[in-house]
């Protein structure tokens, strides 16, 4: 209780003692008894923003490439999205049990056996695999 106490008063004090601080400066440094505009510190509409805010201007290449994950989706394509989300619902399913783990369990094996579908029948995927016979594998 008396260490509780302690860091409470210590807290206290440094706040107290910080604010007191800001409040003279103003006035010291100035020499007036009204600080100049620029100087002025305090809640302004701007400050009161929770709104992200991003620069004026086009956006570059160099913004594009630093950022590749978010620019073309992660890497995988639609079919492979499908697959790891209808697996994580079927995994989730085995978790949660009893009917509604159920119900959970087959969507999720039926999103990922769509995405499969999809993946087999993509035409990219077809080629890869006569590559991949061709070689031997």
């Amino acid at each position: 209780m008396r260490l509780r106490f302690s860091a409470f008063a210590i807290v206290l004090l440094t706040t107290l003692a910080g604010s007191a601080r800001a409040q003279s400066s103003a006035l010291a440094d100035s020499g007036n008894a009204v600080a100049p505009a620029a100087a002025r510190l305090g809640p302004s509409l701007r400050a009161a923003s929770v709104a992200l805010r991003t620069t004026a201007g086009p956006t570059t290449r160099t913004t594009n490439a630093l950022m590749p994950a978010a620019a073309g989706g992660g890497g995988f394509s639609q079919p492979a999205k499908l697959m790891i989300v209808g697996g994580a619902a079927f995994i989730a399913g085995a978790i949660i049990r009893d009917d509604p783990g159920t119900i959970i369990m087959v969507a999720g094996a039926a999103v990922g056996l769509y995405g499969l579908y999809l993946y087999l029948n993509n035409p990219a995927t077809a080629e890869l695999a006569a590559r991949a016979e061709a070689a031997g594998y």
